[in-house]
């Protein structure tokens, strides 16, 4: 996602679109609707070609799509559930911590 700001701030350079901090993820869809001059190329190509030279690591994510489908399962109240007591089991440790400093 940082390659694709910053790739998009590159291209907008000299805009006031050339310096944007965020994207909404709708314009995902246009990277294949914005080519090159000479029309052989999109974005979504150079994206690839820039990502094989300096990340190739990158575009190996098939793996992490395995838990995808499972994750979308995940209803949001057993999540909200589990970082509530993930931050207080987090602040005992605060609290413990503070004890045993103070001695």
């Amino acid at each position: 996602m940082q390659t694709i700001l910053s790739l998009g701030n590159a291209l907008n350079q000299g805009t006031a679109r050339g310096s944007a901090i965020r994207f909404r993820l709708d314009s995902l869809l246009k990277l294949t609707n914005t080519h090159a001059r000479n029309n052989r190329m999109t974005f979504m190509h150079y994206l690839c070609k820039v990502l094989a030279d300096k990340l190739p690591e990158v575009l190996d994510f098939s793996k992490d799509l395995q838990s995808l489908e499972p994750a979308a399962k995940m209803q949001l109240k057993y999540l909200a559930e589990e970082m509530q007591a993930i931050t207080k089991g987090l602040e005992k440790v605060v609290q413990e911590l503070s004890t045993l400093m103070l001695h």
